[in-house]
């Protein structure tokens, strides 16, 4: 029967093997005819690398720490602080400079562009009226340009000069517009509280949200579950909150809801607030506190993106550098052609820029770009600058050719193509959802419905795109029918599946927890008898053969089976040479003299055969546990070889004595057989006597007579 299931299981793993197999030749199938589809959509339309094309550098008529830039039309306006000295008052070239670009550089204009009366004694009086003014940043909003000037120590006091952008030039509007600069929503979801219905009561009680993950701080930790279990305190993920007595109650829990993501913000007891992203496809838990400053949603729900990093709906996380946590969201940029997104990151104090790309094809985010100014112009030129450690004269920026570009796409030459008639951003969201098919197709069993997810997706992307089985889109829909298809064989097969894994599971857990017991006993139990080593021995000796049949079971665990082994091998190992040098005691094998005596003296009150029977199994046991005796002292090394002949001697008699006491029970107990046997009988010949004449005198006519004849004779 074990043969058999055996076989069952590995033709069960077998075919899931083979179908997993199947569906990464259709992956790769469909990757190519993508990349070919995407060569193709860049043909028709155009497509523009985004990599660096010059290095340039402005040179300001001071020394000055350079604050930011800004693009107006082909020019742009740089802003910096100087050092006064000596002189009287500050000059509008003090701070801002003009440059008009092109060719990728930079050539000085005068500051005609911010020429206005009226600025110039709004500027004036800044710094008449605040000694500690200093400028900041450009902001672009809508139509407008703020040029932002810190006012105080701290940098959260500020004044804002407005401009309207007007075909290419600035007009100015006032200084009373401090309450425009403002940074938009940080968070595009909404934090929704936790209400007191959300509570489970129990021995470890905890909020759940949406019956979908379970949150408790109590206990000396913030636990989070996957389970609506109160009966114990475990989760995926755990870690130490400051007060161990608080109560469910005392604790703040929010969530957002995500898709496949759920967003956590939890307030344990007088601390602050602890933020968490759980994967309900993963089943895993990061903790994100960059969350607690801003939190931008992706397109097509894709995922989220915030100033250090970035997590996507498939479980994709990175984080790029811890120092840039604190940062507010300021813009979304997108590209004409709808593939690209930059989104960019701001920290008021520092006067960091961090500028992260997000491709939606290869759902990916580019190295981001840390900068203290930045600016885009019409063509895509992306110029930005990292301020000097000290004030200087000569500027660096370096200039990347970006797909941001102002207006229009790039005009196409193929406007009679099949694809040019289906349109590059219906092209671009078909190629994005296709790539999600292909990162659900490369991830692991433990990634919860994958295989009802592939189906979904496939079935999604053929009902909603009708060219996708067209020549010209290099026919995208047969790798995607295939991997349906195979996704759908899968669902089943990866049950099978994970029978097999709980069935290993169970058997590892059932000989683990075995082992660590015994190991247990092993380390904290006083040996002071040799049976006491023997019947150790003896069970070290099992749970090394469970544990090794351990390795013919389908997805086992090699690595805590071969920690296993190991441990039960060392453990015997150490074990036996304490066993050996208790046997040099003169004392040692006193408990078997005292059994066997026993015994002996056990046969004296045998009167059945039964105990007879009884008896000899107790000697049995006996003569198996000098045989391990003998084995031990034979199989290791003791210095002195007298010593080893000197305790297999008086073993081997002891079993000698054994044989003997063995061979009398043997022949007590035949003898005891034929007596009890004779005895049976002639009660049975009794008992059929007694019943012949109770049916004589009961057979009163040849249907009874028949019927107790048929008695005695089954009797």
């Amino acid at each position: 029967m074990t043969e058999i299931t055996t076989q069952n299981t590995t033709l069960e793993g077998g075919t899931y093997e083979i179908i997993r197999s199947r569906l990464q030749k259709q992956a790769a199938d469909l990757r190519g005819r993508l990349d070919q589809l995407n060569a193709a959509r860049k043909t028709v339309f155009g497509a523009i690398e985004t990599q660096l094309i010059a290095n340039d550098r402005i040179h300001t008529q001071n020394y000055c720490t350079a604050r930011d830039i800004t693009a107006i039309g082909p020019y742009c306006i740089f802003g910096y602080n100087v050092h006064i000295g000596l002189r009287s008052g500050i000059r509008l070239e003090d701070v801002f400079s003009v440059y008009e670009f092109g060719d990728n550089t930079f050539v000085e204009r005068s500051l005609d562009l911010l020429r206005d009366e009226k600025f110039a004694t709004d500027f004036q009086n800044l710094y008449r009226y605040y000694k500690n003014a200093a400028f900041s940043r450009f902001l672009l909003k809508g139509t407008y340009l703020y040029l932002v000037f810190n006012i105080g120590k701290q940098g959260n006091d500020f004044k804002a000069f407005k401009w309207l952008i007007k075909d290419g030039s600035l007009v100015y509007v006032d200084a009373r517009s401090d309450h425009e600069v403002v940074f938009p929503e940080q968070h595009e979801f909404r934090w929704q509280r936790v209400q007191r219905d959300f509570h489970r009561p129990g021995a470890h009680p905890h909020v759940s949200i949406m019956d979908r993950v379970f949150v408790e701080t109590v206990g000396g930790d913030l636990t989070i579950k996957v389970e609506d279990n109160t009966d114990d305190g475990l989760g995926i993920y755990r870690e130490e909150v400051e007060y161990a007595d608080q109560t469910l109650d005392d604790a703040e829990y929010f969530y957002a809801d995500l898709g496949h993501l759920i967003v956590l913000k939890v307030r344990p007891y007088q601390e602050e607030y602890r933020y968490f992203v759980f994967n309900e496809k993963m089943q895993e838990v990061q903790r994100i506190d960059s969350l607690e400053h801003s939190g931008v949603l992706l397109p097509d729900q894709h995922g989220l993106i915030f100033s250090n990093g970035y997590y996507l709906q498939t479980g994709e996380f990175k984080i790029f550098n811890p120092e840039w946590s604190g940062m507010r969201f300021i813009k979304r940029i997108v590209s004409p052609n709808g593939e690209d997104f930059l989104y960019v990151f701001y920290h008021r104090s520092q006067g960091l820029y961090v500028l992260m790309h997000y491709n939606l094809i290869e759902q990916t985010v580019h190295t981001p770009i840390a900068c203290n100014g930045y600016t885009l112009f019409p063509g895509g030129e992306l110029c930005y600058f990292r301020t000097e450690e000290e004030a200087t004269k000569h500027h660096l920026l370096q200039i990347w050719q970006t797909p941001f570009l102002k207006g229009d796409l790039i005009p196409s030459e193929h406007t009679d193509s099949y694809l040019y008639k289906v349109g590059n951003k219906d092209i671009v969201k078909a190629m994005a959802e296709s790539h999600e098919v292909l990162t659900l197709s490369q991830k692991e069993d433990r990634y919860v419905g994958l295989y009802d997810d592939l189906v979904r997706k496939c079935s999604e992307i053929l009902d909603t795109y009708y060219w996708i089985d067209k020549a010209p889109a290099f026919e995208l829909h047969g790798p995607l029918l295939q991997i349906r298809e195979t996704a759908d064989l899968a669902i089943e097969e990866y049950e099978k599946k994970v029978r097999v894994e709980r069935s290993t599971a169970v058997e590892i857990r059932r000989v683990q927890t075995k082992a660590e017991t015994l190991f247990e006993d092993c380390r904290r139990q006083n040996f002071d008898a040799v049976d006491r080593f023997v019947q150790t021995l003896a069970d070290l000796r099992i749970l090394r053969g469970e544990i090794i049949s351990l390795k013919e079971l389908r997805y086992t665990d090699l690595e805590l089976v071969e920690q296993l082994e190991n441990r039960a091998a060392s453990t015997t190992e150490q074990l036996s040479q304490d066993c050996v040098t208790f046997l040099l005691r003169d004392d040692a094998l006193e408990p078997y003299v005292a059994k066997i005596a026993a015994q002996e003296a056990e046969l004296e009150t045998v009167d059945t055969a039964k105990r007879g029977k009884d008896l000899d199994a107790a000697i049995d046991a006996i003569g198996k546990e000098l045989e391990l005796l003998i084995e031990i002292v034979s199989n290791l090394k003791i210095e002195d070889a007298t010593q080893t002949t000197r305790i297999v001697e008086i073993i081997s008699s002891m079993d000698a004595q054994l044989n003997q006491l063995k061979a009398a029970v043997k022949k007590r107990q035949k003898r005891l057989l034929g007596t009890e046997a004779i005895a049976e009988f002639n009660a049975q010949l009794k008992l059929l006597d007694q019943g012949m004449i109770n049916y004589l005198d009961l057979a009163d006519g040849p249907e009874k007579c028949d019927e107790y004849l048929t008695k005695l004779m089954v009797q």
